[in-house]
């Protein structure tokens, strides 16, 4: 039988991986203030590497590139921004040059090892598509697991989940003492609603007790009280008072009520005479 392969996640298609790589590189130069030092083309090349729009001039779209690198980190005023330094001409077109001519770093390790981010920045910057210089992708990946296991690790925690090593099944209370389980579930196991009661559940009454022993008194081992302590003739009790209520019957009549057949009754009868 032909193995047939899963089909694959189609990625949203309104996704723009250049763009968001674009605003990575800009969060990473603005925050190692990378425009302030002699090797800010670096980040300007990153960034028309990933710029492919045939609608604006190259150059300009890396003067405002700049302008947005050099940008602080926090809300400024229109006098602030207005103020804010950026490139000019030539040494923008002459990045675009170098640009051309400097081979591609589009993986994202190669790119991370590019611009020199780390995995400490990137995790601060909650980068995505660039990778790290000290972590490698495989090291991300476990990392990545290690963190969702203790954020459910967390979230069962404050649910009120045990761990396992404090599960019933781990620390077995029963065997201390000495009881079977099925016994200590009967005894301690929560109910979410109350006790169960001794009525059956459609007919409760208001003089109902709990069945453990804690409810009351005159309750058996098994947590049900005996007919004599509810007030109610037990069995043999019962039969007794229904044979006795029936002596004054003639023995046809006595035998009817005992539901037996006619017949049977006068099979009975002709061998006892």
């Amino acid at each position: 039988m032909e193995r047939v392969p899963a089909p694959r996640r189609q990625r949203n298609s309104n996704f723009d991986f250049a763009a968001k790589r674009r605003r990575e590189i800009v969060l990473h130069a603005r925050y190692v203030g990378a425009m302030d030092t002699e090797d800010r083309s670096g980040w300007l090349i990153a960034w028309l590497w990933h710029y492919q729009s045939a609608k604006d001039d190259p150059i300009w779209a890396l003067i405002e590139a700049a302008r947005v690198m050099w940008r602080p980190n926090r809300p400024i005023s229109r006098e602030e921004q207005a103020r804010i330094p950026t490139i000019t001409e030539a040494e923008a077109a002459a990045i675009t040059e170098e640009a051309s001519r400097t081979p591609k770093y589009l993986k994202a390790d190669n790119l991370a090892r590019f611009l020199g981010v780390t995995y400490e920045q990137r995790q601060a910057l909650r980068l995505t598509t660039i990778g790290s210089i000290n972590v490698g992708k495989r090291a991300r990946k476990e990392l990545r697991k290690l963190r969702a296991r203790k954020a459910l690790i967390a979230k069962r925690r404050a649910a009120g989940m045990r761990p396992q090593s404090e599960s019933l099944s781990a620390t077995k209370p029963w065997e201390k003492l000495g009881m079977s389980r099925a016994a200590w579930y009967r005894r301690n196991k929560p109910r979410s609603r109350g006790e169960t009661t001794l009525s059956t559940a459609i007919f409760l009454v208001s003089e109902d007790r709990p069945v453990s022993p804690e409810g009351g008194a005159g309750l058996s081992e098994r947590g049900f009280a005996s007919k004599k302590a509810r007030g109610l003739p037990s069995s043999q009790t019962a039969t007794t008072m229904v044979a006795d209520s029936h002596e004054a019957l003639p023995t046809e009549l006595r035998l009817l009520a005992l539901g037996l057949a006619e017949a049977d009754w006068a099979k009975n009868l002709a061998r006892a005479a």
